[in-house]
């Protein structure tokens, strides 16, 4: 070694090293809350803007119904079909509508998302006899699921193709419209 290459490797001068991964990573938990505010937000309320006081209180409630949840990914599947479910409830007769999201999802609303719990087990109890009963609308939560924690060409390929075989228009393009708002829409 040369003089000058010891004095540079003895100085006090701090190294500096790259670190993979993005600086403004988000937790898991917060992962999921985004991508079911996400897929709500697509599934309800698309041609809405809100305030940034309303997202976030509709997210911290949202939040509340993950912390409350044993298995969060499990919590997310159902509740994007139970979304799903509000949304066919919405649109079956003319004069539905949804409230304010933060109205929506709090727990005490009973014509809310809470609402939804007796619908989504009634399913639950059809699939244990009938295990593709309204597969497409779990199809779509798992391709949600999916997306927002890998969101690649590849999946979003995937997922497109297999809505397109199983002949669910209104289901590919929900999954196109979360997918977008995903990729552009940071609320």
């Amino acid at each position: 070694m040369t003089q000058s290459t010891t004095s540079l490797q003895n100085s006090n001068t701090p190294e500096l090293k790259a670190i993979k991964g993005s600086l403004f990573q988000t937790a898991p938990s917060e992962n999921l809350i985004n991508a079911a505010w996400n897929f709500a937000y697509s599934s309800l309320w698309n041609s809405t803007q809100f305030s940034a006081r309303e997202i976030r209180t509709s997210k911290e409630k949202i939040e509340e119904y993950f912390t409350l949840a044993k298995n969060p990914r499990n919590a997310f599947l159902s509740f994007c079909q139970r979304v799903l479910l509000a949304r066919q409830y919405v649109n079956q007769a003319k004069g539905r509508y949804m409230p304010l999201p933060s109205v929506w999802f709090d727990k005490n609303n009973e014509y809310g998302f809470a609402g939804t719990k007796d619908w989504y087990a009634e399913i639950r109890l059809v699939r244990s006899s009938l295990p593709n009963y309204k597969e497409e609308i779990k199809a779509l939560a798992e391709a949600v699921l999916e997306y927002s924690e890998e969101p690649t060409l590849q999946n979003f390929t995937y997922w497109r193709s297999y809505f397109i075989e199983k002949g669910t228009p209104g289901l590919l393009n929900l999954f196109q419209v979360a997918a977008i708002n995903q990729q552009y829409i940071r609320a």
